[in-house]
Protein backbone atom coordinates (compact mmCIF):
# COMPACT_ATOMS: atom_id res chain seq x y z
CA UNK A 1 0.00 0.00 0.00
CA UNK A 2 1.29 3.40 -0.81
CA UNK A 3 2.40 5.62 2.04
CA UNK A 4 1.82 8.66 3.12
CA UNK A 5 4.22 11.40 1.71
CA UNK A 6 2.86 14.21 3.63
CA UNK A 7 6.27 14.96 5.59
CA UNK A 8 5.75 14.56 9.70
CA UNK A 9 8.90 16.69 10.76
CA UNK A 10 10.37 16.52 14.23
CA UNK A 11 12.10 18.97 16.30
CA UNK A 12 15.21 17.39 15.84
CA UNK A 13 14.87 17.84 12.04
CA UNK A 14 15.28 21.47 12.81
CA UNK A 15 18.35 21.00 15.19
CA UNK A 16 21.52 20.06 14.65
CA UNK A 17 22.53 16.26 16.54
CA UNK A 18 24.76 18.13 19.24
CA UNK A 19 21.71 20.74 19.53
CA UNK A 20 21.32 22.62 22.88
CA UNK A 21 17.48 21.03 23.62
CA UNK A 22 15.81 18.22 21.53
CA UNK A 23 12.33 18.79 22.88
CA UNK A 24 12.52 22.48 22.26
CA UNK A 25 13.88 25.37 19.19
CA UNK A 26 13.27 28.74 19.10
CA UNK A 27 14.53 31.37 16.29
CA UNK A 28 13.94 34.01 14.88
CA UNK A 29 11.18 33.33 11.66
CA UNK A 30 13.80 34.80 9.07
CA UNK A 31 16.56 32.74 9.69
CA UNK A 32 14.38 29.71 10.29
CA UNK A 33 12.66 30.39 6.54
CA UNK A 34 15.95 30.86 5.05
CA UNK A 35 17.66 27.69 6.91
CA UNK A 36 14.51 25.37 6.23
CA UNK A 37 12.83 26.21 2.99
CA UNK A 38 11.70 23.12 2.38
CA UNK A 39 9.16 23.69 4.89
CA UNK A 40 7.44 26.03 2.70
CA UNK A 41 5.54 23.22 1.20
CA UNK A 42 2.17 21.42 3.40
CA UNK A 43 3.82 19.28 6.25
CA UNK A 44 2.72 17.95 9.59
CA UNK A 45 4.80 18.24 13.24
CA UNK A 46 4.97 16.13 15.99
CA UNK A 47 5.14 19.21 18.39
CA UNK A 48 3.66 22.57 19.10
CA UNK A 49 4.39 25.28 17.31
CA UNK A 50 3.77 29.63 17.76
CA UNK A 51 4.68 31.99 15.22
CA UNK A 52 4.64 35.27 16.19
CA UNK A 53 4.75 37.55 13.10
CA UNK A 54 6.87 41.53 13.62
CA UNK A 55 6.74 42.45 9.91
CA UNK A 56 5.83 41.09 7.02
CA UNK A 57 2.82 39.51 5.06
CA UNK A 58 1.45 36.96 3.43
CA UNK A 59 -0.97 33.45 3.77
CA UNK A 60 -0.91 30.93 6.43
CA UNK A 61 -2.54 27.83 5.39
CA UNK A 62 -3.69 25.47 8.37
CA UNK A 63 -5.95 22.62 7.23
CA UNK A 64 -7.35 23.86 4.01
CA UNK A 65 -8.02 27.24 5.98
CA UNK A 66 -6.41 30.69 4.49
CA UNK A 67 -5.37 32.93 7.29
CA UNK A 68 -3.70 36.82 6.63
CA UNK A 69 -0.31 37.16 7.69
CA UNK A 70 0.66 40.59 8.96
CA UNK A 71 2.42 42.45 11.60
CA UNK A 72 1.22 41.15 14.80
CA UNK A 73 0.21 37.66 13.76
CA UNK A 74 0.50 34.68 16.22
CA UNK A 75 -0.14 31.38 15.02
CA UNK A 76 -0.84 28.55 17.35
CA UNK A 77 -0.27 24.77 15.72
CA UNK A 78 -0.78 21.52 17.41
CA UNK A 79 0.40 18.40 16.47
CA UNK A 80 -1.01 16.71 13.25
CA UNK A 81 -1.90 19.89 11.98
CA UNK A 82 -1.22 20.93 7.98
CA UNK A 83 0.37 23.54 7.06
CA UNK A 84 2.44 25.66 4.52
CA UNK A 85 2.34 29.51 3.75
CA UNK A 86 2.98 31.84 1.35
CA UNK A 87 5.09 35.18 2.83
CA UNK A 88 6.55 38.26 1.27
CA UNK A 89 10.16 39.36 1.55
CA UNK A 90 11.10 40.87 4.44
CA UNK A 91 8.93 39.00 6.48
CA UNK A 92 10.45 38.60 10.06
CA UNK A 93 9.20 37.29 13.99
CA UNK A 94 10.30 33.98 16.41
CA UNK A 95 9.15 30.48 15.70
CA UNK A 96 9.17 28.64 18.81
CA UNK A 97 9.05 24.62 18.84
CA UNK A 98 8.38 22.68 22.07
CA UNK A 99 6.88 18.68 22.63
CA UNK A 100 4.03 18.10 25.08
CA UNK A 101 7.02 16.55 27.40
CA UNK A 102 9.35 19.22 27.62
CA UNK A 103 6.17 21.33 28.49
CA UNK A 104 4.73 18.61 31.22
CA UNK A 105 8.50 18.01 32.85
CA UNK A 106 8.11 21.99 34.24
CA UNK A 107 4.21 21.51 34.64
CA UNK A 108 2.99 18.23 35.49
CA UNK A 109 -0.29 19.74 36.70
CA UNK A 110 -1.37 21.11 33.62
CA UNK A 111 -2.62 20.58 30.66
CA UNK A 112 -1.22 22.00 27.01
CA UNK A 113 -4.82 21.86 25.66
CA UNK A 114 -6.41 24.33 28.79
CA UNK A 115 -4.83 27.16 26.67
CA UNK A 116 -7.90 28.11 24.36
CA UNK A 117 -5.65 28.25 21.24
CA UNK A 118 -4.65 24.49 21.37
CA UNK A 119 -8.20 23.40 20.81
CA UNK A 120 -8.18 23.50 16.50
CA UNK A 121 -11.85 21.64 16.66
CA UNK A 122 -13.07 25.19 19.06
CA UNK A 123 -11.11 27.84 18.56
CA UNK A 124 -9.03 29.57 15.47
CA UNK A 125 -5.07 28.92 15.94
CA UNK A 126 -4.63 32.66 15.15
CA UNK A 127 -4.67 35.82 17.20
CA UNK A 128 -3.62 39.55 15.72
CA UNK A 129 -1.39 41.42 18.93
CA UNK A 130 -1.74 45.27 19.04
CA UNK A 131 1.79 46.87 19.38
CA UNK A 132 2.23 47.08 22.70
CA UNK A 133 1.19 43.04 23.18
CA UNK A 134 3.47 42.31 20.42
CA UNK A 135 6.23 44.11 22.30
CA UNK A 136 5.83 42.07 25.59
CA UNK A 137 5.19 38.84 23.50
CA UNK A 138 8.82 39.50 21.74
CA UNK A 139 10.26 40.48 24.77
CA UNK A 140 9.80 36.85 26.54
CA UNK A 141 10.73 35.31 23.55
CA UNK A 142 14.01 36.90 23.74
CA UNK A 143 14.60 35.96 27.14
CA UNK A 144 14.07 32.25 26.08
CA UNK A 145 16.11 32.82 23.04
CA UNK A 146 18.81 34.22 25.54
CA UNK A 147 18.53 31.04 27.96
CA UNK A 148 17.89 28.38 25.14
CA UNK A 149 21.30 29.59 23.51
CA UNK A 150 23.85 29.26 26.51
CA UNK A 151 24.65 26.34 28.81
CA UNK A 152 24.16 27.60 32.08
CA UNK A 153 22.67 25.53 34.88
CA UNK A 154 18.90 24.60 35.06
CA UNK A 155 18.43 26.57 32.07
CA UNK A 156 15.88 24.44 31.00
CA UNK A 157 13.69 24.86 33.65
CA UNK A 158 13.69 28.97 33.34
CA UNK A 159 12.81 28.03 29.24
CA UNK A 160 9.91 26.19 30.78
CA UNK A 161 8.76 29.43 33.45
CA UNK A 162 9.35 31.46 30.39
CA UNK A 163 7.42 29.77 28.03
CA UNK A 164 4.52 28.88 30.82
CA UNK A 165 4.55 33.12 31.01
CA UNK A 166 3.96 33.47 27.34
CA UNK A 167 1.30 31.31 26.65
CA UNK A 168 -0.49 32.53 30.01
CA UNK A 169 -0.01 36.18 28.55
CA UNK A 170 -1.32 35.17 25.18
CA UNK A 171 -4.13 32.84 26.23
CA UNK A 172 -5.08 36.02 28.12
CA UNK A 173 -5.50 38.28 25.14
CA UNK A 174 -6.49 35.57 23.04
CA UNK A 175 -9.58 35.11 25.49
CA UNK A 176 -10.57 38.53 25.83
CA UNK A 177 -10.93 39.01 22.19
CA UNK A 178 -13.43 36.34 21.80
CA UNK A 179 -17.18 36.49 21.62
CA UNK A 180 -17.79 34.54 24.57
CA UNK A 181 -16.04 33.59 27.83
CA UNK A 182 -16.61 29.63 26.55
CA UNK A 183 -12.85 28.77 28.14
CA UNK A 184 -14.30 30.03 31.89
CA UNK A 185 -16.99 27.91 31.99
CA UNK A 186 -17.47 23.76 33.02
CA UNK A 187 -18.75 23.79 29.49
CA UNK A 188 -15.33 23.83 27.57
CA UNK A 189 -14.11 21.45 29.20
CA UNK A 190 -16.65 18.88 28.26
CA UNK A 191 -15.64 20.49 24.28
CA UNK A 192 -12.12 20.14 25.16
CA UNK A 193 -13.06 16.11 26.31
CA UNK A 194 -15.22 16.08 23.43
CA UNK A 195 -12.52 16.99 20.84
CA UNK A 196 -10.15 14.82 22.30
CA UNK A 197 -12.93 11.62 22.07
CA UNK A 198 -13.71 12.29 18.62
CA UNK A 199 -9.92 12.51 17.23
CA UNK A 200 -8.99 9.09 19.25
CA UNK A 201 -12.60 7.52 17.81
CA UNK A 202 -13.73 9.27 14.27
CA UNK A 203 -12.81 6.54 12.41
CA UNK A 204 -15.03 3.56 14.54
CA UNK A 205 -18.25 6.10 13.35
CA UNK A 206 -19.72 5.69 16.73
CA UNK A 207 -22.62 7.06 17.54
CA UNK A 208 -23.37 10.23 19.48
CA UNK A 209 -24.31 8.26 22.51
CA UNK A 210 -20.87 7.04 22.63
CA UNK A 211 -19.22 10.05 23.13
CA UNK A 212 -22.04 11.25 25.70
CA UNK A 213 -21.43 8.30 27.53
CA UNK A 214 -17.58 8.94 27.70
CA UNK A 215 -18.71 12.77 28.90
CA UNK A 216 -21.00 11.65 31.36
CA UNK A 217 -24.05 13.56 29.76
CA UNK A 218 -26.98 13.13 27.93
CA UNK A 219 -27.01 13.16 23.97
CA UNK A 220 -29.47 16.01 23.97
CA UNK A 221 -27.30 17.89 26.42
CA UNK A 222 -24.47 17.37 24.32
CA UNK A 223 -25.80 18.66 21.05
CA UNK A 224 -27.20 21.42 22.92
CA UNK A 225 -23.96 22.44 24.37
CA UNK A 226 -21.72 21.72 20.79
CA UNK A 227 -25.18 23.90 18.75
CA UNK A 228 -24.65 26.91 21.53
CA UNK A 229 -20.87 26.80 21.42
CA UNK A 230 -19.89 25.66 17.98
CA UNK A 231 -23.32 26.27 15.82
CA UNK A 232 -23.10 22.80 15.07
CA UNK A 233 -24.28 19.23 16.46
CA UNK A 234 -22.21 16.28 17.79
CA UNK A 235 -22.52 15.00 14.59
CA UNK A 236 -21.58 17.11 12.44
CA UNK A 237 -18.25 17.93 14.34
CA UNK A 238 -17.54 14.49 14.04
CA UNK A 239 -18.40 13.88 10.25
CA UNK A 240 -16.60 17.26 9.72
CA UNK A 241 -12.76 15.27 11.81
CA UNK A 242 -13.87 13.02 9.03
CA UNK A 243 -14.17 15.02 6.07
CA UNK A 244 -10.44 16.88 7.31
CA UNK A 245 -8.83 13.32 7.08
CA UNK A 246 -10.34 12.45 3.56
CA UNK A 247 -8.82 16.09 2.44
CA UNK A 248 -5.71 15.31 4.08
CA UNK A 249 -5.22 11.79 2.50
CA UNK A 250 -6.40 12.84 -0.89
CA UNK A 251 -3.94 15.54 -1.27
CA UNK A 252 -1.18 14.39 0.89
CA UNK A 253 -0.80 10.87 0.23
CA UNK A 254 -0.66 8.42 -2.53
CA UNK A 255 -3.27 6.33 -1.53
CA UNK A 256 -5.89 5.25 -3.42
CA UNK A 257 -9.62 6.67 -3.11
CA UNK A 258 -10.53 2.94 -2.41
CA UNK A 259 -7.86 2.54 0.30
CA UNK A 260 -8.51 5.98 1.75
CA UNK A 261 -12.04 5.08 2.25
CA UNK A 262 -11.20 1.77 4.00
CA UNK A 263 -8.62 4.03 5.98
CA UNK A 264 -11.74 6.02 7.34
CA UNK A 265 -14.30 3.30 8.28
CA UNK A 266 -15.96 3.77 4.67
CA UNK A 267 -16.28 -0.07 3.34
CA UNK A 268 -18.63 0.97 0.80
CA UNK A 269 -16.50 3.53 -2.10
CA UNK A 270 -19.92 4.77 -3.22
CA UNK A 271 -21.20 5.58 0.56
CA UNK A 272 -17.41 7.47 1.07
CA UNK A 273 -18.35 9.37 -2.45
CA UNK A 274 -21.61 10.43 -1.53
CA UNK A 275 -20.43 11.10 2.06
CA UNK A 276 -17.12 13.22 0.76
CA UNK A 277 -19.65 15.44 -1.93
CA UNK A 278 -22.65 16.41 0.37
CA UNK A 279 -20.15 17.93 2.58
CA UNK A 280 -17.59 19.63 -0.12
CA UNK A 281 -19.62 19.87 -3.34
CA UNK A 282 -16.94 17.49 -5.02
CA UNK A 283 -16.23 14.16 -5.70
CA UNK A 284 -13.09 12.40 -3.85
CA UNK A 285 -11.21 12.61 -7.56
CA UNK A 286 -12.39 16.37 -8.43
CA UNK A 287 -10.72 17.76 -4.85
CA UNK A 288 -7.73 15.55 -5.79
CA UNK A 289 -7.59 16.57 -9.01
CA UNK A 290 -8.57 20.19 -8.29
CA UNK A 291 -5.71 20.30 -5.97
CA UNK A 292 -2.65 18.93 -8.34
Amino acid sequence: MPEDILPVYQIQDFNAPSGPEPDFYVKRFEDHLREHSFIQKPHKHDFYILIVVSEGAGTHIIDFRSFEVKAGSVFFLSPGQVHSWQLSEGTRGYVLFFSQAFYLLGHPHKKLNQFPFFNPLLRKPLVLLPEPALQEATGLIRQIENEYQNQEWRKEDIIRNYLDILLIKLGRYYKSNQESDLTQSGSFYNLQQLEELIDQHFKAHEPVSFYAEKLHVSVKHLNELCKQALGKTTSELIQDRLVLEAQRLLIHSGLTITQIAAALGFFDNSYFARFFKKHTRQTPEQFRQSAA
